[in-house]
């Protein structure tokens, strides 16, 4: 049976690699406050979100996008059947370390591995039975491809003759009655050969027994000390039955492959569920975001807020639109303190978001697929002093450079301010245009004047300047609001704010 819950075409791969950016990216937009959220110190849950959430990194899948939007959907109208869909393939694991007693060939004699893999799989018949019941239950609530697709192969696969078939198989092979094996003389008259024959009850054996007639074979007893006789009995039953002891593990393990794949593709749902009750509780609006396809340009927003900042704090967040249709470059400057970091943050963890099929913290959200989301953040000094601010940050522009590809997404947070303004400025001209040249969008805070004033002389229509607000009194309302870019930070508000002094400077 598949699961395929995260993906219309096949299974959720957990051990697969994540992209390369994306630790630096996690780290960045703080996606370790996202996986907890989702987690609630459940294990599966956190290992399950970090592998999604890292993935997302990468090139946005429509189909999957689609697809788990649809779930997610479901999800959120019936979020107890989801969690006891998840519960139960979470207690049909752990059984099998409650009942374990090993099943592998490659460390156990053929009778102990037979007999643990009897034992596994007539716990996990229970397991089945409990699905199926519940599947029945819920079948008529649930919309979704993912949903609906789960709970049909589960009908269609887990039926009453089915599991009693099964039933049937491990009651025969736990061979009560002993084994019937046939074999070959080999050299030496040594046995050979050796199969397990199925043993049917023969007809009449009583009539037989009563007439006194003799069976049709050769009988021979072992003698009740004779530890030697045993040894050798034992051997040749276990020559007998390793291909049906291997078999029987197989299938032992495809049983427990398909219920751990069905707790880590509801773990994607339960974390979702977990992280919109916490969003929810700190009063934050979610929304499925609607898409483009790569290589598309669109971007509006409605409301959006950064959730980890709504995570991390028991105030309420700030929230900002964006209108940016067509703009492969967005520039925000404008008060220190202001906020623009959190919108960048806010930008970028809503385009993984989108691209992990969840919800994004906004009222509305469309936005487009990339290739890859990147970031660029100043990074503290080299403690090797093996290079100086500057180095570094070229360097990680280079590994970006290498990784990047067309349809993709660079977040940069005060790029190349490690130098003076002006080559910071050119140096950052440059990257930008050359990102730009191929289909690679942009959004920059920054506070290299030079930079934006060169960026305001071109007038392209390309081009979003946004600006965090500032009140006339010098106070922070920390939205972020469409504005050319002016010839100051403000620096001198927080200067003000950390020292209380009275200070005038030109501007």
């Amino acid at each position: 049976m598949k699961v395929r819950l995260l993906h219309p075409d096949r299974d959720f791969d957990p051990s697969a690699a994540p992209p390369p950016q994306a630790a630096t990216v996690a780290q960045d937009l703080g996606l370790d406050i996202v996986i907890g959220a989702m987690a609630a110190d459940d294990e599966t849950l956190r290992a399950t979100a970090q592998a999604v959430l890292l993935a997302a990194t990468g090139a946005g899948d429509a189909q999957s996008i689609a697809h788990r939007q649809a779930g997610l959907a479901d999800a959120l109208e019936h979020a107890q059947a989801v969690r006891a869909l998840y519960a139960l393939a979470m207690e049909a694991v752990a059984s099998r370390r409650r009942h374990y007693l090993g099943f592998e060939l490659s460390d156990r004699a053929p009778s102990s591995a037979l007999f643990g893999a009897i034992e596994l799989l007539d716990t996990f018949v229970g397991w089945m039975r409990k699905l199926r019941d519940l599947v029945d239950a819920q079948q008529d609530h649930f919309r979704s491809a993912a949903f609906t697709g789960l709970f049909a192969s589960v009908r269609e696969n887990i039926d009453a003759a089915y599991l009693a078939a099964i039933d049937a198989h491990l009651e025969t092979l736990r061979f009560r009655q002993g084994v019937l094996l046939d074999a070959r003389l080999g050299a030496g008259n040594t046995g050979s050969a050796y199969r397990l024959r199925l043993a049917h009850a023969e007809p009449h054996r009583w009539l037989q027994r009563l007439l006194g007639q003799t069976p049709p074979a050769y009988t021979w007893r072992l003698a009740e000390r004779d530890e030697a006789g045993a040894r050798i009995l034992r051997g040749i039953r276990d020559r007998g039955i390793t291909d049906t002891a291997s078999t029987l593990a197989q299938s032992a393990k495809h049983v427990l492959h398909f219920f751990e794949t069905l707790r880590a593709e509801l773990a994607f749902y339960v974390g979702a569920l977990n992280l919109h009750e916490r969003l929810q509780a700190a009063g934050v609006a979610t929304c499925l975001p609607a898409f483009a396809p790569i290589g598309s340009c669109q971007l509006q927003a409605t409301g959006l807020c950064n959730p980890v900042l709504a995570l991390c704090t028991q105030s309420g967040v700030v929230a900002s639109d964006c209108a940016a249709d067509g703009m492969d470059l967005l520039l925000v400057t404008g008060a220190n303190q202001g906020g623009k970091s959190t919108f960048l943050r806010a930008l970028g963890l809503a385009q993984v978001m989108l691209h992990t099929g969840l919800f994004v913290a906004a009222d509305r959200y469309a936005g487009t697929l990339r290739s890859g989301v990147f970031s660029h953040a100043r990074r503290e000094e080299d403690a090797t002093l093996a290079r100086g601010k500057f180095d570094e940050e070229l360097q990680r522009m280079a590994i970006i450079a290498d990784q990047v590809h067309r349809g993709g997404l660079v977040l940069f947070n005060e790029p190349f301010a490690t130098t003076n303004e002006r080559e910071g400025s050119e140096v950052a001209m440059q990257v930008f245009d050359a990102l730009r040249e191929r289909d690679i969008a942009v959004c920059c805070v920054s506070h290299l004047a030079t930079l934006a004033r060169s960026l305001a002389a071109r007038g392209a229509g390309d081009v979003l300047f946004l600006r965090a607000d500032r009140q006339d009194d010098g106070s922070r309302s920390f939205v972020i609001r469409r504005g050319e870019p002016l010839g100051t930070s403000f620096g001198e508000d927080l200067y003000h704010r950390l020292f209380d002094l009275d200070v005038t400077s030109s501007r």
